[in-house]
């Protein structure tokens, strides 16, 4: 915010590289914090930028050791943030996990490909959806209800201890059911009054 450059340059420059930026500028811009800004971002620093969909989500039989949730990693630190800041995120957490979904579904034509160039030669903009259009037909859903229109100059300043990582229930384990065995009963009565309330 202070005007300074800086550089960020990894060995390929399209995972940890699009991770950094990515994460940096949700910190700094209030405007990547609103669900416009985040596809955005998404489209900037990921899809233009050249991360390597379809290698690393395995959507096609090839290397396996090119597959590595690199996006899953930014989602999920994306919503790390949204749990220390949540009046700071237009978006709630639904928005991210249908965002991670359908990077997985190929249903829509927006994550197939490893790069621009390889979404162009398949004229994918002609022949598929985009997932943007998808998501705004749906936008009520995921509005974060808590969202503070006032703090928009606000720079996020994360506790990044371990102790404040926390699993994300929702993405992790939304497909099982019951009691976990290592989990105490009167913390599920506890989450489940919470979630009452």
């Amino acid at each position: 915010t202070s005007g300074v450059s800086v550089v960020v340059h990894c060995s390929d420059g399209w995972d940890r590289t699009s991770q950094t930026c990515a994460l940096a500028q949700l910190i700094i811009d209030p405007y990547y914090r609103t669900i416009q800004g985040f596809q955005a971002l998404i489209e900037k620093d990921w899809l233009h930028f050249g991360h390597k969909f379809s290698d690393r989500c395995g959507f096609l039989a090839g290397d396996s050791r090119e597959i590595s949730p690199v996006f899953t990693q930014f989602i999920d630190a994306t919503w790390q943030l949204m749990t220390q800041f949540p009046q700071a995120f237009q978006f709630n957490s639904k928005y991210l996990i249908a965002i991670h979904d359908h990077v997985y579904s190929c249903q829509f034509g927006t994550f197939i490909g490893n790069c621009q160039k390889d979404r162009q030669e398949l004229k994918l903009s002609e022949k598929t959806y985009s997932l943007w259009g998808f998501l705004t037909n749906s936008a009520d859903e995921f509005v974060n209800p808590l969202f503070d229109t006032g703090g928009k100059n606000d720079v996020l300043r994360p506790n990044i201890s371990p102790q404040n990582i926390r699993f994300w229930r929702g993405l992790y384990c939304r497909f099982e059911s019951g009691t976990h065995p290592r989990e105490p009963v009167i913390d599920l009565l506890t989450l489940t009054q919470l979630h009452a309330a």
